[in-house]
């Protein structure tokens, strides 16, 4: 056989090419007490929650997921909707062990704790399975929760798939969005704000630990419940009544009692409208009496890109004289 260099160049090369590929790893991400080390990004990522896949649509990383799941009847974010309509739908619940082993994921990233529960699978379980796993920090998070800490979640997912350019360019509009609303909001009361997360006997809220505590505030508003240090809980009737908002925050998600509705605008955030302004104990309180009241749902209101939509259509609600055309 005779030597050809042109073939052994084409070989060096294509020996050269996985190294520079690998710019940025073997990545250690430290997430929520769990480190994992990455030798190269994941190519059969799966998601487990709707703020997830979009973290991960909005950095470009559709062509190294193998599926999503937990969207249910909600809808993704118009700006998503091509790269998640090329996507595998797992399940519109959580994906079981099961289409996790089946889709040959490598790594399961979940926006919400229930992502990880035992009745799915746990973190140590799925593990053992040789799949990677990430959830979003705010399910871990002891402390507020604020678009900062949005930011440095970004970054950590990027850095998992070694793009942190993509971060970088997504924070830095998602930013000048937000840095947008604040200048329009300059000098502006804030006003006060019930987020009302269902339930009455007792009524549940979201609380100062969560994304939409920092939601309301970046729109100019003040959640009412946003001094207890804790993500979602239950209140009191009386409390709200004394706390008098002059805004109510309805946040809904897919499910109601654990089970899928087919509209979850219509099923869960009306249905809890309706019940705000009927039920007797409220009837005096400011936002009932005006009928303010302002869906959002999970895709918005938990953790991700969308976020910064969610401030941007609140703050025009909360402070129309700010945003009058």
């Amino acid at each position: 056989m005779s030597f050809r260099p042109h073939l052994l160049a084409a070989a060096i090369m294509a020996m050269a090419t996985p190294a520079l590929a690998l710019d940025g790893f073997p990545h250690a991400d430290v997430n929520c007490t769990v480190t994992t080390v990455f030798d190269a990004p994941p190519q059969r990522a799966v998601t487990l929650s709707n703020n997830a896949t979009e973290i991960m649509l909005a950095l470009g990383l559709e062509g190294q997921m193998a599926g999503t799941s937990y969207m249910g009847n909600l809808e993704i974010s118009p700006e998503y909707a091509d790269a998640y309509g090329a996507i595998p739908v797992l399940s519109p619940l959580i994906a079981t062990t099961e289409q996790l082993i089946e889709v040959e994921a490598d790594w399961v990233y979940a926006g919400y704790p229930d992502g990880f529960a035992e009745r799915w699978h746990t973190r140590d379980q799925l593990h053992d399975l040789g799949i990677k796993t990430r959830l979003a920090t705010e399910g871990c998070n002891l402390g507020r929760f604020e678009f900062p800490d949005l930011w440095h979640e970004i970054r950590d997912v990027a850095a998992i798939f070694g793009v942190p350019d993509r971060a970088e360019a997504l924070i830095e509009g998602l930013q000048a969005r937000l840095d947008a609303v604040d200048a329009a909001l300059q000098g502006a009361e804030p006003v006060h704000v019930f987020i009302y997360n269902g339930g009455d006997a007792p009524p549940r809220a979201a609380l100062g630990n969560t994304m939409l505590n920092s939601i309301v505030a970046r729109a100019g508003g003040q959640n009412i419940f946003g001094d207890i240090e804790n993500r979602y809980g239950t209140v009191s009737w009386e409390d709200i009544v004394d706390r008098n908002p002059d805004h109510i925050v309805v946040f809904y998600s897919l499910t109601e009692a654990g089970q899928l509705v087919a509209d979850p605008r219509a099923d869960i955030a009306q249905a809890r409208i309706d019940l705000l302004g009927t039920f007797p104990a409220v009837a005096d309180v400011t936002a009932v009496l005006e009928s303010r009241f302002h869906p959002i749902s999970s895709v918005t209101g938990q953790p991700g890109p969308s976020s910064v939509r969610a401030v941007e259509d609140l703050a025009r609600l909360l402070h129309p004289d700010r945003f009058a055309q």
